[in-house]
């Protein structure tokens, strides 16, 4: 089984200087079947940002983010080539402790997926399956991860009622906290924000640009605005192809390619 090594993989690209590459994505080619997903992936994402990755529906973004983490093993037709390289080794290794990585790159998804048990057990449920046993330990990272992202206050004299209990927007929050009590260095999330309404929504973005400052934050989002309001770094994905990525105030302001300036300015999408 293949342990991963600490090491920052070098990316060459234009305007691309300011922090230091986490993970670097290198020709990832993410097949369903026959289907053609995926189609020659590169570029790298620089640790303690937020990357966001913007296009239509269908082209592929939440494919790729969720190969970044293995998710799509789940999935029988789908296969992958190429290297996604983190900490010195390529995690599309099949060699990869699976189990480890996704303790390193955490996972966010669209629709809010508390467990059907308590706001504590949700955060501790992962720590224990991770060997975590002692009751002090756990009470810590539980309100350390309710803290960070502003939960709290709002839930520390029902930490043992249903998390289905909770809001939508504090739902998501929740398990972007269990996400956070593994201590990963990485954060992808896809579309967190869809499913909730404008207050909700602008706290997550509000939590994203905190995590941020300790964690290297990847965001599949439809909504342009969001993408120029937190994005350090923005990816234009069409039909399975990364057509641009670069600074987002760079590629909104100054995009490269006429889809990315028709895809931004609403002319399709």
């Amino acid at each position: 089984m293949i342990q991963l090594e600490t090491k920052v993989a070098n990316f060459t690209k234009k305007d691309i200087t300011e922090k230091p590459v986490q993970i670097h994505v290198d020709k990832v080619n993410i097949y369903y079947g026959t289907n053609h997903a995926v189609k020659d992936i590169s570029m790298p994402i620089h640790e303690k940002s937020i990357t966001a990755l913007i296009g239509p529906s269908g082209c592929g973004k939440s494919t790729f983010i969720r190969t970044i983490n293995r998710m799509n093993d789940l999935i029988p037709s789908a296969r992958c080539e190429g290297t996604i390289e983190y900490k010195g080794a390529n995690i599309l290794n099949p060699k990869i402790d699976v189990v480890q990585l996704r303790k390193a790159i955490g996972m966010v998804f669209q629709q809010p997926n508390p467990f059907p048990k308590s706001i504590r057990e949700n955060i501790q449920l992962p720590l224990k399956f991770a060997g975590v046993r002692n009751k002090k330990e756990l009470q810590e990272i539980t309100e350390d991860c309710l803290k960070y992202v502003g939960l709290w206050d709002e839930v520390k004299d029902r930490l043992d009622r249903s998390a289905t209990g909770l809001s939508g927007g504090q739902q998501q929050r929740l398990c972007i906290a269990r996400a956070l009590a593994l201590k990963p260095q990485v954060i992808l999330l896809d579309e967190p924000t869809s499913a909730l309404d404008p207050v909700s929504s602008s706290k997550i973005e509000e939590l994203l640009l905190q995590l941020k400052e300790d964690y290297t934050v990847v965001i599949v989002t439809h909504n342009m605005q969001q993408a120029a309001r937190i994005a350090d770094y923005t990816a234009f994905f069409y039909q399975g192809e990364l057509v641009e990525f670069g600074f987002t105030s760079d590629l909104f302001n100054h995009p490269e390619k006429k889809s990315t300036a028709d895809y931004i300015s609403g002319r399709f999408g």
